[in-house]
C-alpha cells in the first residue's frame, strides 16, 4: 500500500458515504453551526475535528534543523521536523519522536514555544504544538517521511518552506536575538544620554 494514501484514508473524510453505525448513507446536516455529514436514519454525526500535530525547533551551533518532504504536502519542500500525535502519547513524546524518525537524531525537549491551528494540510485541519528541542545524540540521517535533513544558518534557509506556520517560527528564532540586541542598544545609549545630562 502507497503510504500517502493510507495516511490520507485515515485522516481525511473525503469518499466518507456510509454510517459506520448502521451502513446507510450518509447526507449533510447543519449541527451546532456547521454543515456536517449525518445519518438520517440513526443519527449519528461525522464531527471532522482537528488533528493533533508536534513540530520541533532544533538549534546546534546557530544553525537550525529542517527536512525536506518526501510525501505530499508540499513533496520536496523543507520544513521543521513534525507529524502526527500517537494515540496515548505525550506531545513532547511526540516531538522526539518525529525527530528522531525524520532525521536520526535523539533530541531532549527543553521548551514548549507556541500553538496553533492551521488549515493549510489539505488532508485535515490540525493544531500543533511547537517544542524547543536540545541534540544529545545519534546520527544526522533523513528516514520516515524526509528525503534529506539538514541544519541551515539563517542566510542559507531553503526558500521552499513548506507551510507558512513553520516559516514564522524560523524567521521568529532568527531575528528575535537581532531584534533583542537592537533593543538593548538603544536602551543603553538611552541610558548613557540621560547620564550625560
Amino acid at each position: 500500500m502507497d503510504d500517502r494514501h493510507d495516511i490520507d484514508a485515515q485522516v481525511n473524510m473525503e469518499g466518507l458515504r456510509y454510517c459506520p453505525r448502521c451502513a446507510h448513507e450518509l447526507g449533510e446536516r447543519h449541527v451546532r453551526g456547521h454543515s456536517r455529514l449525518a445519518c438520517g436514519r440513526c443519527g449519528y454525526v461525522f464531527y471532522m475535528t482537528p488533528a493533533p500535530v508536534t513540530c520541533v525547533l532544533v538549534v546546534h551551533a546557530d544553525e537550525m534543523l529542517l527536512v525536506r518532504r518526501k510525501y505530499p504536502p508540499k513533496e520536496g519542500q523543507w520544513c521543521l521536523p513534525a507529524g502526527f500525535i500517537e494515540i496515548g502519547e505525550d506531545p513532547s513524546e511526540s516531538a522526539a519522536r518525529e525527530t528522531m524518525e525524520e532525521t536520526g537524531l535523539e533530541v531532549d525537549i527543553v521548551g514548549f514555544l507556541d500553538s496553533w491551528a492551521s488549515g493549510e494540510d489539505p488532508r485535515t485541519p490540525i493544531v500543533c504544538y511547537a517544542f524547543e528541542g536540545r541534540v544529545t545524540g545519534g546520527s544526522l540521517k533523513a528516514g520516515d517521511d524526509a528525503t534529506e535533513a539538514a541544519f541551515f544558518s539563517r542566510d542559507r534557509v531553503p526558500d521552499e518552506i513548506a507551510f507558512s506556520t513553520h516559516r514564522h517560527m524560523i524567521e521568529r528564532h532568527f531575528l528575535e536575538p537581532a531584534e533583542r540586541a537592537s533593543s538593548n542598544s538603544e536602551r543603553s545609549g538611552s541610558d548613557k544620554e540621560t547620564r550625560t545630562r
